[in-house]
C-alpha cells in the first residue's frame, strides 16, 4: 500500500513538473474569427462555473502587484503563450479577457483590472 501512495505521489509530482495543466482552447493555430468565437465561449463557460482567470502571454515578472490584486479578488492569471504569438493568440486572449473583464465589474462592482481598482471597491453590503 506504502509503495502505491508512493507511485501516486511521484507522478502527481511528476506531472506538475512537466508542465501537464488544466484543458485549455489553444489559440494559436486558429484564425482571428474562430480564435474569437473560441474564446467567448470559454470566457462565458468560466464565468458561469466561477472560474475567473485573465489571460497572459510573453515575459512578464512573476508574482507582480497586479498579480497579487487579482488573486485577492479571486482572478487566475493563466500564461497561454510565451514571447511569440499568432494573431489567433492575441485575439483569442483580447475576447476572453475583454469578456472577462466586463463580467466581472458587473459581479465585483469595480474594474479589477484598473490600476487603482483598489480605490474602486465598493462598501461591502
Amino acid at each position: 500500500m506504502k509503495n502505491i501512495l508512493a507511485a501516486i505521489l511521484i507522478l502527481a509530482a511528476s506531472a506538475h513538473a512537466c508542465g501537464i495543466k488544466e484543458q485549455f482552447p489553444k489559440f494559436d493555430n486558429l484564425d482571428i474569427t474562430t480564435a474569437a468565437e473560441t474564446a467567448l465561449k470559454q470566457a462565458e463557460t468560466d464565468f458561469a462555473a466561477g472560474a475567473y482567470r485573465i489571460l497572459v502571454f510573453g515575459k512578464r515578472a512573476s508574482n507582480s502587484e497586479f498579480d497579487q490584486r487579482l488573486e485577492k479578488a479571486g482572478v487566475q492569471v493563466k500564461a497561454i503563450a510565451g514571447c511569440i504569438v499568432s494573431e489567433g493568440i492575441l485575439e483569442g486572449a483580447r475576447v476572453y479577457n475583454e469578456i472577462m473583464r466586463e463580467k466581472l465589474k458587473a459581479k465585483l462592482g469595480y474594474d479589477v483590472f484598473a490600476e487603482k481598482a483598489e480605490s474602486q471597491k465598493q462598501p461591502a453590503k
